[in-house]
């Protein structure tokens, strides 16, 4: 993923628009976020990220990227990361779909993977607190002949 943090409007400096800019920047990467979260998937939206959606999570109405002020900077900006993000989405909900289940086999098989890892190590732990306590029982004879010795 990358981020395209959008920019400053030039020779504007209300208050208001960079906030809401600022709102928009940090949606952008909590988006970005999410889907490294979750393996390639927005969790959100039926695993749709669109214009609308970043609107909604920058809470920033979807009109005021149609104002003047928005329509040639903020907005191309805004459609040119989407372009960027939609080559690493799945684009329909049966494609979401096809990816969540890939997610969660291998996951399901990664996890299968960690249990028998675990069992080995386990089993190792186990071998090498024997061996401890062989160590100590020999140590303890070892001591109480130098004592009589």
């Amino acid at each position: 993923m990358h981020t395209s943090p959008l920019a400053s409007l030039p020779d504007h400096h209300n208050a208001r628009t960079e906030a809401a800019l600022d709102r928009l920047r940090k949606a952008m990467a909590d988006i970005e976020a999410d889907i490294h979260a979750h393996q390639g998937v927005y969790p959100f939206n039926h695993g749709r990220v669109t214009q609308s959606e970043l609107c909604r999570r920058a809470d920033v109405k979807k009109a005021t990227l149609q104002t003047p002020l928005h329509k040639d900077t903020t907005r191309v900006q805004i459609l040119q990361w989407l372009d960027g993000l939609s080559q690493h989405l799945a684009q329909t909900r049966d494609a979401t779909r096809e990816r969540v289940t890939a997610v969660a086999d291998t996951l399901i098989s990664e996890r299968a993977q960690l249990v028998q890892d675990l069992a080995h190590v386990q089993a190792q732990l186990q071998t090498a607190l024997q061996r401890v306590t062989a160590l100590e029982e020999e140590n303890i004879a070892l001591r109480a002949q130098l004592r009589q010795g």
